[in-house]
């Protein structure tokens, strides 16, 4: 079977090689943020998320439910909301932890383009053609502001003209944190972010994607962005990269102390019998298997349901400290773009909601209520006047819940959340 590879591996080797020198050293920032004290990393943590879709082939055009489906995975996902949270064995079960970050789709951007995205596991390609408008992808949003997610059709991965893998998605993390490789940041601030392959974008992607030298079906159920942005906020791979480009075996360490040793990934399966480290586990005082339930883990999508607390501690910490300006005034989106103002009225809701847009976002835009899955559950497209426009919606087929309400136009997406009630 030719190798799934989470980019990282591929690209850590590159920036060490290509790339000695980049940003400031955060080995200090890194000490500092595990010694905060518990009361100050347990408020929720809200990002805001710009999707750039960058498509060659109409099938790699994504549609907007399918973005809005991953947003909801990931919110879940860091959020320990996730259905399949109850499949995590009983072991395990008291070390799962809920990162409380919350993620805003800020913006969705679309780019068609003639440019192909290859990986060059020899070279110094970092993909980042999909970066930047003038080399047929979509400038990044202000890094730090926005967390940046690039979709689009990630070529296999080529040596002397034979196929010999495939790359799914890889990010960057704060660079030089000390459970990383040395410069393993990203190497321009205009290229932080995300890249994904298309095909696992989103839980209802209708792409099927088929395990390269196989006939098998990959499971795809979002989980690839949520291993990508657990890299951005400085997770490793639970097995500390060992067994694949690097030493295969037991002294690799992610750096985190309630995941347990492993010698090398998982092969995208859900084998819990599997247990490559027989030493006595610190933090557990025993023996215990590997933790394929794990999202740094490369094990099968359906098998994937948690972080660990020590994990969420990290990412919470990174997110404080290094990356602290994602945590700035929400605003900043409509500022940037020229957002109408938009409100609705009541909320909670009942039986209608009115809709207010103070000024044109455009001459035309698409509004939509989207529930908590991501599915599209009502749609209009409106012509709008300068001034003050009003949509009503009839909520009467909604069930109780909350939901969101986009306004979709030429420059980008506004949202908010109404609570619909039912007497």
């Amino acid at each position: 079977m030719k190798p799934i590879i989470c980019g990282n591996e591929i690209f850590h080797d590159i920036l060490e090689k290509h790339f000695p020198a980049l940003l400031n050293n955060f080995n200090t920032t890194f000490e500092e943020a595990k010694l905060l004290p518990r009361d100050q990393r347990s408020d929720p943590l809200e990002v805001n998320v710009v999707v750039h879709i960058i498509w060659n082939d109409e099938v790699e055009n994504l549609a907007d439910s399918i973005i809005n489906n991953q947003i909801v995975v990931l919110n879940k996902d860091f959020n320990k909301l996730n259905a399949d949270t109850n499949q995590l064995r009983s072991l395990f079960k008291p070390v799962a932890g809920n990162a409380n970050i919350h993620f805003t789709l800020a913006s969705i951007v679309r780019v068609h383009t003639t440019q192909l995205f290859s990986v060059d596991i020899l070279g110094t390609n970092l993909l980042t053609e999909v970066k930047h408008d003038a080399d047929g992808g979509s400038d990044a949003w202000d890094p730090d502001q926005y967390i940046n997610i690039w979709v689009c059709k990630i070529q296999p991965i080529t040596l002397f003209g034979l196929e010999i893998g495939q790359v799914f998605g890889f990010s960057f993390p704060p660079n030089n944190l000390p459970n990383w490789p040395a410069d393993s940041g990203s190497p321009n601030a205009d290229e932080d972010g995300l890249v994904i392959d298309f095909s696992v974008f989103g839980a209802n992607n209708p792409n099927t994607v088929i395990i390269p030298g196989t006939t098998d079906v990959l499971a795809v159920k979002g989980r690839t962005p949520v291993h990508e942005m657990g890299h951005y906020f400085g997770l490793r791979h639970i097995w500390g990269d060992g067994g694949l480009l690097g030493p295969n075996d037991c002294a690799q360490s992610d750096g985190i102390d309630d995941t347990p040793f492993a010698n090398a990934q998982s092969n995208f399966d859900c084998d819990k019998t599997k247990n490559t480290c027989t030493q006595v586990e610190p933090f557990y005082s025993a023996d215990v298997p590997d933790l394929i339930e794990n999202y740094m883990d490369y094990s099968s999508e359906e098998c994937m349901d948690m972080f660990t607390q020590g994990q969420v501690d990290l990412m919470r910490s990174i997110l404080l400290g290094p990356r602290a300006t994602l945590l700035g005034d929400p605003s900043a989106v409509q500022d940037i773009n020229n957002h109408s103002a938009m409100s609705i009225f009541p909320n909670p809701a009942c039986d209608q909601l009115t809709v207010t847009i103070n000024q044109s976002m455009s001459s035309n835009v698409d509004i939509r209520i989207v529930d908590m899955n991501g599915r599209i559950v009502s749609e209009k497209n409106e012509g709008l006047m300068s001034g003050k426009n009003q949509i009503e919606f009839n909520l009467g087929n909604l069930q109780s819940g909350i939901y969101l309400i986009q306004i979709q136009g030429s420059n980008g997406i506004e949202n908010e959340k109404v609570v619909v009630e039912r007497n």
